[in-house]
């Protein structure tokens, strides 16, 4: 249900799409302003012009957008909120002092260090923080140095005009900090893209144990060109290690032991029968708590069906104008009992979906070992394993203490084990694997 068709949709294929989504479940849409019928072609022509002017006046709207920004920028107006060391004064950059002196810091640390993660620290230590408090990260301090509207010039669309605000960095500083900027990335490169040299096979799945954010890969070169794969942490990394302690593991080591981890499970047919029943004794409780909480819902609404048919009789017998507070008192009941079905209908879908979740031990055991036998294949490539360890695995944690040379590594299958990270059943995941791997490896089939 929607109040409009453009509050849906305002792209054709997008909205046919949909459509016929909604037709493969049997779900019917509703407009509250406009008729919609779907179930004729005539009423599907209708339907999708109506669709195609949502789409046209969108379209005429970015253009429109486009055309005036771009004529701002010919003007030397701005074209978007003022940067780190201006302020908005009669629709023009203004430069704010206190702000100014934050760049200008910026300028003369980078010159003197021409390291951004040197820079990150120095500015963290003079308490210099953005505007909404957050830490200066390598990142914005990158786009700070680079930001041609410090030397009074407003770039749009790839090109630069000439500005109508006051500059406060001198073209010869800028032109120093790009030509330090250019060298650094010519040198050291980008470990992002470097890291595409190697296939990450717990990307997406390495959280750091200290903050619970995403590790991300990163390669870095040492001596004699030989090329380092690690994980380290996103926030620590952006950050120079100031939000979160910079927080490394060697990649390959990492990969080989969550590997040998998951075909040592396969060998350890007690280990998969006592995870499989420590998860049906939680979805059992699980069960039993959602079923509580459906009978004390359906207390309060039967409750509120008996205060609401109080107030009825009572309005009845007041005649035709009722005081206000008995109204609002009625309008006060159908609101919480709509609430209340609604809450009572979640539920019953979660507990249709706990009631599905009882696990079949031999089934579990048998698909742990097949996904096994893949991953110790040696005609299995990188980009499959990778495409497997998501199936199972929730996540990876690495906890390291900083006075400590090794740390630990902890593994957690989803939180319903075996089953996939889009919510399909034991069985699905086990067919869409027959499906793949005996072609692509030459792996029998499960009996």
């Amino acid at each position: 249900m929607f109040t409009k068709m453009d509050r849906i949709s305002r792209n054709v294929i997008d909205f046919l799409t949909l459509v016929e989504e909604f037709e493969h479940h049997e779900v019917k849409l509703v407009s509250l302003k406009e008729e919609i019928n779907t179930a004729s072609a005539s009423g599907r022509v209708m339907t999708t012009i109506m669709i195609a002017l949502a789409q046209f006046e969108r379209e005429q709207i970015s253009e429109r957008t486009r055309e005036k920004m771009a004529w701002r920028a010919t003007k030397g107006l701005p074209v978007g909120p003022p940067p780190l060391g201006y302020e908005m004064h009669e629709k023009r950059y203004r430069p704010l002092p206190k702000e100014v002196e934050i760049v200008r810091f910026l300028d003369q640390a980078y010159l003197e260090t021409r390291s951004l993660d040197q820079v990150a620290r120095m500015a963290y230590q003079r308490g210099f923080r953005t505007r909404k408090g957050h830490t200066l990260t390598k990142n914005a301090i990158s786009c700070i140095l680079k930001n041609p509207a410090y030397i009074g010039k407003i770039s749009f669309n790839g090109e630069t005009f000439q500005a109508s605000h006051d500059p406060i960095r001198d073209q010869k500083t800028y032109a120093r900090i790009l030509q330090s900027l250019e060298r650094n990335w010519f040198h050291k490169g980008s470990g992002r893209s470097k890291a595409k040299l190697y296939e990450y096979l717990l990307q997406g799945l390495m959280l750091c144990g200290y903050c619970q954010g995403k590790m991300v890969p990163r390669t870095s070169t040492g001596r004699g060109g030989r090329r380092y794969h690690y994980y380290i942490c996103n926030r620590a990394d952006k950050t120079a290690g100031i939000d979160c302690g910079k927080n490394y593991l060697d990649a390959v080591e990492a990969d080989h032991y969550v590997l040998d981890y998951v075909k040592q499970l396969a060998l350890r047919d007690d280990l998969v029968l006592k995870l499989c029943q420590e998860q049906d004794t939680s979805f059992a409780e699980s069960l039993r708590t959602l079923r509580r909480d459906q009978e004390r819902i359906k207390a309060r609404l039967i409750e509120n069906q008996r205060e609401a048919g109080n107030l009825a009789r009572a309005i009845a017998r007041m005649g035709p104008k009722p005081p206000r507070a008995i109204l609002d008192a009625c309008q006060e009941l159908d609101r919480e009992k709509a609430e209340l079905e609604a809450t009572l209908s979640r539920m019953g879908d979660e507990a249709s979906k706990l009631e599905q979740t009882s696990m079949r031990v031999e089934l579990a055991g048998k698909t742990v070992r097949y996904i096994a036998q893949i991953l110790s294949h040696d005609r299995v490539t990188p980009a499959l394993l990778k495409d497997c360890l998501p199936k199972f695995i929730n996540y990876v944690i690495w906890r390291k203490d900083v006075k400590q040379p090794t740390g630990r590594v902890e593994i957690a299958l989803f939180e319903r084990p075996f089953r996939g990270n889009d919510g399909r059943l034991l069985r699905e995941i086990v067919e869409d694997l027959e499906c793949r791997a005996p072609t692509a490896l030459g792996i029998p089939r499960l009996p």
